[in-house]
């Protein structure tokens, strides 16, 4: 009897375990930061929507503005912050 018990105990804590891994692996999907030097930035994926985010800070200066570098990518330009908001449109796939 006693074994069953350890043996279910080791399961769960077994499951319990995998079950935090998977939920720190989906939040890196879509959650990233970096700071190295002075430099920064950070990385943002919005949970079943096709919107992203990537803000960086730090030298040099990068004026002021915004520009379009495709059809679903906007850049923009804050001074010492820069960033991409942009919108992800589905691969097509040929073969398989």
């Amino acid at each position: 009897m006693r074994s069953i018990i350890s043996a279910i105990a080791a399961a769960f804590r077994q499951s319990a375990y995998n079950l935090v891994m998977d939920c720190r692996d989906a939040f890196n999907r879509h959650v990233d930061f970096f700071y190295l030097e002075g430099q920064g930035g950070l990385f943002l994926k919005a949970p079943f929507l096709p919107l992203s985010a990537w803000v960086e800070w730090g030298q040099p200066h990068a004026g002021f503005g915004t520009e379009r570098t495709n059809a679903g990518s906007l850049e923009f330009f804050l001074g010492t912050i820069r960033g991409v908001f942009s919108i992800e449109t589905k691969i097509e796939r040929n073969g398989a």
